[in-house]
């Protein structure tokens, strides 16, 4: 591992995960180099194209670039941004082979990364990976290549520019409103359109909270779906053309986040916006963050230790979660809380 405290006024360049929820957790990562580096050291983010908002403003960071090393000469082009950064480190969190290459590819500085794949000749610092026959949280697997100290939470700043993409988006701001996510990479993965909606229906008469619905741009058709079913108040968020700025202000003023184990999910964890999740057949220690301000509904609460979700998708379907089980987890908040609860689903 890299003694980062010997390193004289270091420029450092992180290339970062592909996806929302992963770039998330590794914001501590980011942290963790900010707080050990020396106070002249310049760190750079590089993210996939149309994710930079979503550092903007994070105070571990001092520049943000786009690479997409996808595609034939994809690793050879994002070798040169990466080059440009002048860095004297580069830290390769994604766990391909060709984010390594391109790394290789930007020149001789050091690169530090997990030895996978086939690429440990590409790093000139490999690390051993963590065994992960067990759930390894996603947090610890990205800080391990830092540090052996134990990570903070994930963090998000909100900037002017993202209120301002937020109040393009809603218009008019309502009093107080509840954000469902009911997408996900997997079907799989997603609850039911119609139980969002019957939650939705719920919260609106108890608590009089508007609905606003947030999703890509690819799942417009699921959120349309889920707000023709809502009877009170709703704003459906790809409909109205959001965007990941106006997303991280939008879950930054809501009451609570329901979602699915999906990117908003750990947008709303790095914000501290209370956030509801519902796993399927997904193990929630892949991505276990114990002091966040979460509770975690899982579909088969008592599956043995020994044995991953992922593995156990017909115990694990997520509709064995009932819309009951979500709105007593609405009605827990109100309860002063000790820990982050993992509530058990109704069999």
């Amino acid at each position: 591992m890299i003694n980062w405290t010997k390193m004289s006024s270091p420029r450092v360049t992180v290339i970062m995960p592909t996806w929302m929820g992963d770039v998330c957790m590794a914001t501590p990562t980011l942290q963790s180099l900010r707080s050990i580096l020396p106070e002249d050291a310049h760190i750079t983010a590089a993210m996939r194209p149309g994710m930079k908002a979503l550092l903007c403003g994070h105070p571990a960071i001092d520049e943000l670039v786009d690479i997409n090393p996808g595609g034939v000469l994809g690793p050879w082009r994002a070798g040169r941004v990466l080059a440009a950064t002048h860095a004297d480190v580069i830290v390769v969190l994604p766990g391909s082979f060709r984010t390594a290459l391109a790394a290789r590819l930007a020149g001789g500085c050091r690169r530090i990364g997990y030895a996978r794949d086939g690429r440990r000749w590409l790093l000139s610092d490999a690390v051993a990976p963590p065994d992960r026959t067990e759930p390894v949280s996603t947090v610890d697997w990205y800080h391990g290549l830092i540090t052996d100290a134990a990570p903070g939470l994930p963090s998000l700043v909100v900037t002017e520019d993202d209120h301002r993409a937020a109040k393009n988006v809603l218009r008019e701001q309502p009093l107080a409103y509840m954000l469902l996510v009911p997408g996900a990479n997997r079907n799989d993965k997603r609850w039911s359109a119609s139980r969002f909606a019957a939650v939705s229906n719920a919260a609106h008469e108890q608590y009089g909270w508007t609905t606003v619905i947030a999703g890509s741009p690819d799942e417009r058709a699921l959120t349309s779906t889920v707000a023709q079913q809502c009877v009170g108040p709703v704003i459906d968020l790809p409909a109205c053309g959001s965007s990941i700025g106006a997303l991280k202000a939008i879950t930054a003023g809501a009451e609570l986040v329901i979602s699915n184990d999906t990117g908003p999910r750990h947008v709303a964890i790095a914000l501290g916006t209370p956030v509801i999740t519902l796993f399927g057949p997904t193990d929630h220690r892949w991505t276990q963050m114990d002091t966040a301000v979460e509770i975690r509904l899982l579909a088969e609460p008592f599956l043995p230790e020994n044995l991953v979700a992922d593995a156990c998708g017909k115990a694990c379907r997520i509709d064995r979660i009932s819309v009951a089980d979500v709105l007593h987890a609405i009605e827990s908040w109100q309860r002063p809380r000790d820990t982050t609860p993992i509530l058990r689903a109704t069999p």
